[in-house]
């Protein structure tokens, strides 16, 4: 039996189903869908405001593969008067749909057999739909809602997020009691941090000779050979070593990992002894660990290997991430948790993503954070992308079970 009128549920396929119909891949139909969500909203009396993030910062943050010139908006919608906050947050951007759909065309969203179907329907146009049902309904009901309700729908989160919550946090300043990320963690798990990421370049320099003189050169993809080989055989079993004490939605994710050759570059030609060679490393950290401490760790053993092989090497560093983490045993986690013990009958799993997450830009700051939404956890980015319709009648029920229990405790 529903526990919510049934037009709340009704109303979150509805635009579950609309919005995945704007192609919102690197800054496309991204005004179309902010305006499309404000018009909803605004149609049940909420208050929305809408954000265009400044064209320079836009431009500044992102590389010219991400669409810069193409315009960023941060809608911010709220209901109620409390000075505590619950902010939900949603990213309305997706990746490209990739070729090999069969069961629809990937913006073109089809109900069929208990489930939603298209590009977004998990990650995470579902999520913002779940939410915004259940602001909506707790903006009709007579009762005020016990705390104040925000929802923040952004861009740019599967490019990385600065244009999106980043800027929301870091600039615009939003600092909510409380934050929910509506991933799709999947009905029986929360998500309470994500792991870090040093992502790097590791150069290997030689002597550039002609191929018909190889004497007169040093090749450099001789010595990179080598050089991942050491890796691969010091490096990568001292990885192996360590493990988390957190529970990891996967289990191997307790350790911390590295991936190699990723990316490859040389010089290109077939007649000459390469001069100068790189592959890159892919390093994810576990919560314990920091990226300081991550890169003076490769460093060491990178010159290890330089020095046994006579080789020069350099590391350059493209992108840190630091792990986030919210205490398990917070109040955000320990109300969503009862949340979802009421209205599933399941204890849910406490987790740390393997992944990364909006989340960070929240607990950098010191918010109380935690992930938790409807959709499919093994579904991000795969062609067929589908949600299970009565996964988002669930947890529409479980945000709007959350917005009571966090009013009772404050």
């Amino acid at each position: 039996m529903p526990k919510l009128p049934e037009w709340i549920y009704s109303l979150a396929e509805e635009i579950l189903m609309e919005s995945i119909k704007y192609p919102t891949v690197l800054g496309e139909a991204y005004e179309e869908i902010v305006n499309y969500y404000a018009n909803v909203l605004k149609s049940h009396g909420i208050h929305v405001t809408i954000h265009r993030v400044p064209d320079e910062y836009v431009k500044e943050k992102l590389g010219p593969e991400m669409n810069p010139d193409k315009p960023r908006y941060i809608l911010l919608a709220r209901i109620g008067e409390s000075d505590k906050v619950l902010q939900f947050n949603g990213h309305y951007d997706v990746v490209f749909p990739g070729e090999g759909w069969k069961i629809t065309d990937p913006f073109k969203p089809l109900k069929k057999n208990g489930r939603i179907y298209g590009r977004g329907s998990t990650d995470m146009k579902g999520g913002i739909a779940a939410f915004l049902a259940a602001m909506i309904y707790l903006a009709t009901t007579k009762e005020e809602p016990p705390i104040s309700v925000e929802a923040a729908i952004v861009p740019d989160e599967e490019i990385g997020g600065a244009t999106g919550t980043g800027y929301l946090v870091n600039v615009l300043g939003s600092k909510p009691t409380w934050a929910v990320i509506a991933e799709p963690s999947g009905l029986d798990n929360i998500w309470h941090g994500h792991k870090g990421l040093v992502w790097g370049e590791i150069v290997v320099k030689g002597k550039q000779s002609h191929g018909s003189t190889p004497w007169l050169g040093i090749n450099a993809f001789e010595k990179m050979v080598y050089v991942a080989k050491y890796l691969i055989e010091n490096y990568l079993p001292r990885l192996k070593d360590k493990t988390s004490r957190y529970e990891y939605d996967l289990p191997e994710g307790k350790h911390p990992t590295a991936t190699l050759g990723g990316k490859l570059s040389a010089p290109g030609s077939i007649n000459i002894v390469p001069g100068q060679v790189s592959f890159s490393i892919d390093r994810r950290l576990i919560i314990e660990e920091n990226t300081n401490d991550a890169i003076e760790e490769l460093n060491k053993y990178i010159v290890e290997a330089a020095k046994k092989y006579s080789a020069d090497v350099e590391l350059r560093i493209i992108e840190r991430m630091e792990p986030a983490f919210t205490d398990p045993s917070s109040e955000i986690v320990e109300a969503l948790a009862k949340a979802i013990r009421m209205d599933t009958g399941v204890e849910p799993r406490r987790t740390i993503c393997v992944g990364g997450l909006d989340l960070r830009y929240y607990s950098y700051k010191g918010i109380p954070v935690a992930t938790y939404g409807p959709g499919e956890p093994s579904m991000p980015h795969k062609v067929d992308e589908y949600i299970e319709v009565e996964n988002l009648h669930k947890v529409i029920d479980v945000y709007v079970d959350l917005v009571n229990i966090l009013g009772r405790s404050s």
